[in-house]
């Protein structure tokens, strides 16, 4: 007859894992100081929406980042938009590259003590 007997009794292990795991977080814009022109806010990345002001005028949509570039469409108040590239400086402004519903162009972000557009984050 055979017998199977047990054979060393093995010692548990013990495993400690340590899993790495990276944080996403956005990339910060980085801070544009234009001359003469007011604080930027505008977050690469992120959505923003063109200011609601008393005279309701809407925000011209630019070919680049100047004036000297073509006006290409128009945003009104409240208008929302996802920031792509930026901030540039041209004159009295700061600009930003926004797509709004798909079409790409330049919106200045303020002039003269007056927010054009603003952040419009997720909250």
């Amino acid at each position: 007859m055979l017998r199977l007997s047990p054979g060393p009794t093995a010692t548990p292990t013990r495993f400690v894992a340590f899993v790495a795991t990276a944080a996403i977080y956005p990339t910060a814009t980085p801070h544009v100081f234009c001359d003469g022109a007011m604080e930027s806010f505008l977050i690469v990345g992120e959505r923003g929406r063109v200011t609601l002001t008393e005279d309701g005028k809407s925000l011209n949509l630019r070919a680049g980042p100047s004036t000297d570039f073509d006006v290409i469409g128009r945003l009104a108040p409240l208008d929302g938009f996802l920031v792509l590239a930026g901030a540039q400086c041209a004159g009295p402004y700061t600009w930003f590259q926004v797509d709004v519903g798909g079409q790409v162009g330049w919106i200045a972000e303020g002039a003269d003590g007056q927010y054009f557009a603003e952040p419009w984050l997720p909250g």
